[in-house]
């Protein structure tokens, strides 16, 4: 039997901006040797910056607890403070972060997921000074992350999942 190919526009596999009123195929590939970063969406700029979420998907032999001390020293070489850390469920860390990039200010909410031999980090990026005002649905967007094989990620204040 052969497979059976729908076209783009035709599949269920879509995203979907009831917002902006409208909806888009996935374009995707699956995690492979090299970091890629399969989605990117951004608000409206201010002031020249666009707020933006992103996810990327990096190959990473080590565990969740390395994966930390290589962000932390990550942070500390590019002279950022980090103003939270936490560590989710059995293979999640979320960090929320400040500093300045490219001759801004940025305020950064990420999570990052530890599964098989990928991390999955979601990450939001806002300008400093509007952070106040975009931070609660950029960390939404962020905590919303979930994977959709093998074991799901709750939410960082989520209850443990019932089995």
């Amino acid at each position: 039997m052969l497979p059976l190919w729908l076209p783009a526009a035709d599949s269920t596999n879509r995203l979907r901006f009831p917002v902006a009123g409208f909806s888009i195929a996935a374009l995707e590939a699956p995690p492979g040797p090299t970091p890629h970063m399969p989605l990117t969406m951004s608000l409206p700029a201010i002031e020249e910056f666009s707020a933006n979420v992103n996810v990327q998907i990096h190959p990473y032999e080590g565990s969740i607890e390395e994966y930390t001390a290589l962000t932390l020293k990550q942070f500390k070489d590019f002279g950022l403070k980090v103003i939270e850390q936490k560590k989710v469920g059995k293979s999640g860390v979320v960090f929320q972060y400040s500093g300045e990039l490219k001759g801004g200010l940025r305020h950064w909410y990420a999570r990052s997921e530890k599964v098989g031999e990928q991390v999955y980090l979601v990450t939001a990026t806002a300008a400093e000074k509007q952070w106040a005002d975009q931070a609660s649905q950029l960390k939404a967007c962020v905590d919303s992350f979930r994977l959709e094989k093998g074991e799901q990620v709750a939410p960082p204040n989520a209850a443990p999942p019932h089995r």
